[in-house]
């Protein structure tokens, strides 16, 4: 690389680096192209669209400019061109960075090793190339190897994107293989046959479908709306083209994993045997976003998935500027160990939440378990949020006889019942929603899960708001200050992170919430926790009070010593 980087300066340093709306990889890349191809450089034949096409981008530069340009890049040869691509596909370029250049080299370590290019013959296709750096990645280690690759094929709806792939890939190419770069929508085109595949899908893309539904490749029995996470729609496209010998990876965000619309597609993908494992990748592992990516390893024939939690796989001596660099040697052998947890396909197709440190989630089964549905009804609050009720001006400070519970209102396992929000509020469709003494509130869409006890007898109808679940015991059998201690717990909050969706705003669904399994033991000695507990919070209500009036004294202490002089 140390080469590649002193062209490159060298590139910065000239007219190309002095035209601030042109220094992006794309012109670097086009004078390179067409340097090797008026200096006979190419291996492959020369495409004469891209020629026309790198004259138009390189006529808003002045004639000086250019000649500047031209004459520093007729000193290169072809090895020189090479390294350059090389530098300007793989290192992190700042300002010079182009806004979807996003896989970082340590994925591409990683993507390799999974794909396992090992001998002559493969296709090797990427659904969504952006500016071609995995499959020039896996072109310059397929020509180190001296493996011949039988085809490397990638789609890229972005112009720009595509023809600076082709051009990269040109240059790079030793001429034992021809890259085809097609520029089109990769989910209209027709599927080809690969032994090699990769994807990674535009993240949080929406509106993915046009009609009100699109059927699954794969699975006809599956049909695709905009309700279902992006990411599949793509996947199920790579998939339908791989060869029965083949091997596929896709990088995903964590919603692919978890979303309830997504939950029939990932039964047939499980039941199928074609998802071979799952690796969960650090937070701020990609350059362009903190989301965490998942990726996804797909072949034939597979019993069990293997499930990575590789959150913590993280390179400390990496100097990589505000992001994380992903330790590719730990995945890797975290991954191929043969102590890798595996899920046979039977138990993890029926799993709500296939997220690897979800289902690796160390939760015992507690002694006398009973499904929490089985002791107490469990149902969501009401769909509207406070904000909801703001823009409907419904706050008021007058005396309606209706309050509302927000996420907010909880704090340390208490509620100040008599600071509840009122609200104008003249129906009664939501009365249904509002709670009566012994329910156990559970938030179910916060950052974090938070619990209480309505230990009063309400005057006012208080309505639980949206993001709550309202869990109402049956008292002779569970007692709700005990049911809430057993969730606040240990081994509860496991029992929780099991079943939660989410990865900055935690989600609960009622439905799941109801098969936690709760400890039953004899309601007396239940009735005798709660106490005690009781007495713990009372205590610690009191001192926090304390607190909180030394912390208000101490703000006023400098003129309370002034007066007193």
């Amino acid at each position: 690389m140390e080469r590649g980087q002193e062209l490159f300066e060298r590139v910065v340093n000239g007219a190309l680096g002095k035209c601030p709306f042109r220094k992006g990889t794309l012109y670097f890349i086009v004078n390179a192209y067409l340097t090797a191809y008026k200096k006979n450089y190419l291996d492959v034949n020369p495409n004469f669209d891209l020629l026309d096409y790198c004259n138009d981008v390189n006529k808003f530069y002045s004639k000086e400019d250019l000649d500047e340009i031209n004459a520093l890049f007729d000193t290169f040869s072809k090895q020189d061109l090479v390294d350059l691509v090389t530098f300007t596909l793989f290192t992190e370029l700042n300002a010079f960075r182009d806004y979807c250049e996003f896989t970082s080299n340590s994925l591409l370590s990683i993507l390799n090793s999974l794909l396992d290019v090992d001998g002559q013959g493969h296709i090797v296709a990427d659904y969504g190339c952006g500016n071609g750096r995995v499959l020039a990645d896996i072109l310059l280690k397929a020509q180190s190897k001296g493996i011949v690759l039988k085809d490397l094929i990638g789609y890229e709806i972005n112009n720009d994107q595509a023809k600076m792939s082709q051009m990269a890939l040109d240059i790079l190419s030793n001429g034992r293989v021809r890259p085809i770069i097609k520029n089109c929508d990769v989910l209209e085109e027709k599927n080809i046959r690969f032994s090699r595949g990769y994807c990674f899908p535009p993240l949080g893309l929406k509106q993915i479908v046009r009609e009100k539904g699109r059927q699954s490749k794969l699975f006809k029995s599956v049909e695709f709306t905009n309700r279902n996470t992006g990411d599949w729609l793509f996947l199920d496209n790579l998939l339908s083209g791989l060869e029965k010998n083949g091997r596929a990876v896709a990088v995903v965000c964590g919603r692919a994993l978890f979303n309830y619309a997504d939950e029939s597609y990932r039964k047939k993908l499980i039941e199928s045997g074609l998802l071979e494992g799952i690796i969960e990748l650090p937070n701020g592992s990609l350059n362009f976003t903190n989301i965490k990516p998942y990726m996804l390893v797909f072949s034939y024939g597979n019993k069990k998935v293997k499930l990575v939690d590789a959150s913590g796989a993280v390179d400390t001596k990496s100097k990589r500027s505000n992001k994380v660099e992903i330790s590719a040697e730990t995945v890797i052998s975290l991954y191929n160990s043969v102590d890798v947890p595996a899920i046979d396909i039977d138990v993890l197709k029926d799993i709500s939440n296939i997220v690897p440190s979800s289902v690796l989630l160390p939760v015992d089964k507690p002694k006398n378990g009973v499904p929490l549905g089985d002791i107490a009804e469990v149902f969501t609050g009401n769909q509207y949020t406070l904000g909801v009720f703001e823009k409907s001006g419904m706050l008021t400070k007058e005396a309606t006889g209706y309050r509302i519970l927000t996420s907010s209102d909880i704090e340390d396992g208490c509620v100040d019942w008599k600071m509840l929000n009122r609200i104008k509020y003249e129906d009664d469709k939501f009365d249904k929603y509002a709670v009566k003494k012994n329910d156990v509130i559970v938030t179910s869409k916060s950052s974090k899960v938070k619990t209480v006890v309505v230990d009063i007898e309400p005057r006012e109808k208080i309505l639980v708001t949206g993001g709550m679940i309202i869990v109402r015991p049956n008292t002779n059998m569970v007692d709700p200050t005990y049911l809430k201690i057993f969730l606040d717990s240990e081994q509860g909050q496991n029992a929780l992170k099991s079943i939660q969706k989410g990865m900055t705003i935690v989600m609960i669904n009622s439905k799941e919430l109801a098969t936690v399994l709760i400890p039953l033991i004899d309601i007396n000695k239940q009735l005798d926790i709660a106490r005690k507990y009781n007495d713990k919070l009372s205590t610690l209500y009191a001192l926090k009070q304390e607190v909180k009036k030394i912390e208000e004294s101490l703000s006023t202490f400098y003129l309370d010593v002034r007066e007193e002089e």
